[in-house]
């Protein structure tokens, strides 16, 4: 299901959007994102679910190395986590442009464009 947002994406500024989509979602999003770190919480009492976090986790950074290197890809997983985090607690949300500015440092100049 996350991968299929990125189906189509062809240029950086397009992943940078679908990004920023992810933070800013809506209801659906927000149920999914509970969910995951429900899940993760409950892996740190329950050490069998770690299993599954962990090849959750792999899955998230699998997509944004398609568009990056490896290392902006977990630089860029952390920074989404807790985004998606501060979105979900916030009273008071984040631009969309101060979320499009936060993902772009972490890409940097240098990262690749899709292809």
């Amino acid at each position: 299901m996350f991968q299929e947002l990125f189906v189509g994406v062809a240029t950086r500024e397009r992943f940078v959007e679908v990004l920023v989509d992810l933070v800013h979602g809506g209801p659906a999003r927000h149920r999914s994102a509970v969910l995951g770190f429900e899940l993760r919480l409950a892996a740190l009492r329950n050490p069998q679910l770690r299993v599954l976090t962990r090849a959750w986790t792999e899955d998230s950074r699998s997509v944004p190395a398609r568009f990056t290197d490896p290392e902006s890809a977990v630089r860029l997983d952390a920074l989404l986590e807790g985004m998606i985090m501060h979105a979900l607690l916030t009273t008071v949300p984040e631009s969309r442009a101060t979320t499009r500015d936060a993902i772009d440092r972490t890409l940097g100049p240098t990262s690749r464009h899709p292809s």
